[in-house]
Parts: structure tokens; sequence; C-alpha cells
């Protein structure tokens, strides 16, 4: 869920990416069926990869999370926040709750200008935080970077 929170939070700033001709793409590990039938629930407006095999994971060396850092106080104290807002859970699909995410800003020949690899489930950077580090980064040479 807080995955899909994040989606949601970043979705908002389309805008802004648009605006600086930054492409956002979200690589899951879902299966692809199962990433069909999120972006179905929830229409976020960018692509989605799927990646089962988790090649994309490994490349940008995002490991598996403890049960303490799945289940600490601020990933608990998190989902309680979503589902008061109303965010509903959406059904189990068997995947793998320790497999910590990440995001990623990639000029267009792949080299990692931005990083920041999850230490909890919740542990993302704002989408605000996201356009700084894209504003930072811009060069004068047209290199728009890409939002993973």
């Amino acid at each position: 869920m807080p995955c899909q929170a994040h989606l949601g939070e970043v979705s908002t700033f389309k805008p802004e990416f648009d605006r600086r001709a930054v492409t956002v793409i979200a690589v899951s590990f879902a299966e692809p069926a199962k990433l069909a039938y999120y972006q179905e629930q929830h229409r976020w407006p960018f692509k989605l990869l799927a990646d089962p095999e988790r090649n994309a994971y490994d490349t940008f060396n995002l490991k598996r999370l403890s049960w303490f850092r799945v289940f600490s106080p601020a990933t608990l104290a998190l989902y309680f926040k979503l589902w008061r807002r109303g965010m509903k859970q959406e059904p189990y699909g068997g995947e793998d709750i320790h497999q910590s995410g990440g995001d990623f800003l990639l000029d267009r020949e792949g080299n990692i200008l931005f990083a920041h690899r999850s230490q909890e489930p919740g542990d993302r950077p704002a989408p605000t935080r996201l356009l700084e580090e894209i504003d930072r980064v811009l060069s004068p040479r047209g290199a728009a970077p890409i939002v993973r």
C-alpha cells in the first residue's frame, strides 16, 4: 500500500514532471497481469513496467527488508494514516512485502543522477524532493532525466 500511495502522490505532480520534460516510469516486481489490474484500478498517468525477475531491483541494489523494517512503528503509523484517509488495502496478490523500493533519476545514457533506496515501506521521497533533484541535475546540454 505505501508504494501505491507514493505512485498516487507522484501522479498529482505529473504536470510538473511534464513541464521539465521528465518521463516517469514505475517498475514493479508484480506479474504483468497483477500490474495491469493495479493500473486499471488506479489509472496512474505514467508507464508501468513489470519486472517479476527483479532485474532492475538487483541493478539498483534494492535489498529485502527485515520483518522489523516491514512492520516498524513508522510503517504501521503510515498504514493507519492511509487507512484513515480512506485508502483501501488491495487484495494480497502474493507480492513480496520484504522487497524494498526506491526512486531514481537517470539521464538518457542510464547514469544514476539521484538515488533514494527505501529503508522501510513508507520511506519515499516526496514528489517535491524529486522535483528539486530534477531541477538540480538538469543540465544546459538538455539531457532530461528519467524518474523511476
